[in-house]
């Protein structure tokens, strides 16, 4: 009998020393994995789609290319579009979050998304969505396409669509005004590189303001009547 109970607490402890191994080597795998995501973002964002080979990947990484394949065995299309998705799903989040801490208040719902977008490496959306999605396959342009429309335009669509109906905006059309927002933020990423450019959150405001406040000079704004002006401008009076 106590053979027995032995035996059992041997083949115990040797599955369980399997599955703690096997857990492992999957965690190992998919920190990999994100690895190699993180670097491909960084590449992509700041070279191009076409200006990147799987090599430039793989050395980055200080791996042999052929291991790229264990992860992604599409090769550059599959990784771009796994680092894509996965970048565009992090940016949801960020700016569904943004919106919601912003109350009410369109303007401070664009500056937490201005933030956002800071805080994060630039994506140069715009460039992406029109060079770098371009190169792939039809049928992943319209799955990065309608990723990229649910992910950024909707959520500011919603919000500009919310502000009309608050009152704080006139009508206009809501995808117009969430593709120029977007422009504008991607603006932001290569005037910040400029020598003596001002802070990005300083620019941001600025961006922010001319699109809700427009760009009349002052002196005609006070030519208006009070009720009329920007909210900017009723606050400094």
């Amino acid at each position: 009998m106590l053979h027995l109970v032995t035996a059992y607490q041997s083949v115990g402890r040797q599955f369980r020393k399997r599955s703690d191994s096997g857990f492992m080597m999957e965690q190992e795998v998919r920190d990999s994995t994100q690895r190699v995501l993180d670097v491909a973002e960084m590449l992509f964002m700041d070279r191009g789609y076409s200006a990147i080979t799987l090599r430039d990947i793989a050395d980055e990484l200080g791996m042999k290319q052929a291991s790229l394949y264990y992860h992604f065995p599409g090769g550059k299309e599959q990784l771009f579009l796994a680092m894509a998705e996965r970048m565009f799903d992090r940016h949801h989040q960020g700016v569904a979050d943004a919106l919601a801490g912003g109350d009410d208040d369109l303007r401070a719902q664009l500056r937490g998304v201005a933030d956002w977008f800071g805080s994060q490496r630039p994506m140069k959306f715009m460039g992406m969505m029109h060079a770098d999605v371009a190169a792939l396959s039809e049928e992943h342009k319209e799955q990065l396409a309608q990723k990229a429309h649910a992910s950024m335009f909707r959520p500011l669509r919603e919000a500009f669509v919310a502000a009309e109906a608050r009152g704080e905006i006139r009508h206009m059309h809501p995808d117009l005004l969430a593709g120029c927002f977007l422009w504008l933020m991607d603006g932001l990423s290569y005037g910040e590189t400029r020598v003596g450019a001002p802070p990005r959150a300083a620019m941001a405001d600025e961006v922010i303001s001319m699109m809700l406040d427009g760009l009349l000079p002052r002196e005609v704004m006070t030519m208006l009547p009070a009720q009329a002006w920007p909210e900017t401008m009723r606050r400094s009076e």
